[in-house]
């Protein structure tokens, strides 16, 4: 069936499907929201497409697809020059591209760690997203899902996290909080990461902040400690009014302030933390167990991590000359080049990256 528009079925509690969706609204593409019911269960829409993760982007001619940063490669494909979220210099759209990947493959542990680990937060969260997903629920049967899905929550984040090691709940905070602060200080200069429009890393920062903003521990530290990065985060829900220009290149030898205390955490935490993934895939190992920062790090060993760090060696391969000498000397000063160079051990037999 071939419609006009697109389909975003999405979770109240899903970074992903806000981060998609506020991509959509900010490029003016024309789309409508959906919570499929049935999540928890083997029924409805997400079965029926073969999904079963949020978001699933439904596409005019019917085609469902998953995964929200090839999805909005895309979508740049697809509409190209229509308010892009991809800088002009091809430098910057890289660092976007890098930065949004640390916010969708590290960031996001933070806020997943803050909001299931034992406490308060735990039953607060589940009540809130079966409710977006089931409502209207008889009491019994909802309490029920609560249940249910908070049985299936914890058993994630205890693969997850594996050994609940104090150094590595630390390591997740410190991102939180350096991203946090990072986008403060941003605000008395500019209002997103490249400019005055936001990018492909501004969206996959606000993913996982619009859940921060909302879980009571998480939230809690927003407001205390960057209130202004807060209502960062409830006007990048819907830039679609935002029109605005892109900052210049940057060059070696003149730090941005903001990108370089973001690169500094992809340089010393995120890249060494995927190329030990990585390696620990490779070897068959379950567990990751490595030092971050001068501190243990504890969790399971993701394939699709591997993915993620195949993808950004191919993305940096793809530089040539000048472009390519201007993109190391901006890494290298944040220990971020060497290791977004190719293995043939580790990359080998990656995929190309596609929709879903």
């Amino acid at each position: 069936m071939i419609q006009d528009h697109f389909r975003l079925l999405g979770g109240p509690g899903s970074p992903y499907s806000l981060k998609l969706r506020a991509i959509l609204r900010y490029r003016r593409i024309p789309h409508i929201w959906l919570v499929p019911r049935g999540y928890l269960g083997t029924a409805g829409e997400l079965a029926a497409a073969g999904k079963k993760m949020v978001p699933v982007l439904q596409y005019p001619e019917g085609v469902y697809r998953a995964d929200s940063t090839p999805i909005a490669f895309d979508l740049e494909a697809r509409f190209p020059g229509m308010r892009s979220i991809l800088p002009e210099d091809p430098v910057q759209a890289f660092l976007s591209y890098l930065i949004e990947d640390m916010a969708d493959e590290l960031l996001v542990q933070a806020m997943f760690d803050l909001r299931w680990r034992p406490g308060e937060d735990q039953l607060f969260c589940a009540r809130r997203q079966i409710s977006g997903w089931v409502s209207p629920c008889p009491s019994g049967q909802f309490e029920g899902l609560v249940q249910q899905f908070l049985e299936r929550q914890r058993a994630q984040r205890a693969r997850m996290v594996q050994a609940d090691h104090a150094s590595t709940h630390a390591l997740r905070l410190m991102v939180y909080e350096q991203v946090m602060a990072v986008i403060e200080a941003m605000l008395s200069e500019r209002l997103f990461l490249f400019g005055s429009r936001p990018s492909l890393a501004d969206f996959g920062l606000f993913g996982q902040l619009s859940q921060c903003a909302i879980d009571p521990s998480a939230a809690a530290m927003m407001r205390g400690q960057a209130p202004r990065c807060f209502q960062w985060v409830q006007m990048l829900d819907d830039a679609s009014g935002i029109d605005g220009d892109w900052m210049a290149p940057l060059q070696p030898g003149q730090p941005d302030a903001a990108l370089s205390r973001l690169l500094d955490v992809v340089g010393t935490v995120y890249l060494p933390y995927l190329v030990g993934n990585a390696q620990a895939v490779i070897r068959g190992e379950r567990q990751l167990e490595m030092m971050i920062a001068g501190q243990a790090w504890s969790s399971h060993a993701s394939a699709y991590k591997r993915n993620c760090l195949t993808w950004l060696r191919r993305a940096v391969a793809a530089f040539e000359g000048t472009d390519r000498q201007r993109l190391k000397d901006l890494l290298e000063p944040h220990q971020a080049w060497a290791a977004l160079q190719p293995d043939h051990l580790v990359d080998e037999g990656v995929p190309v990256m596609a929709p879903a």
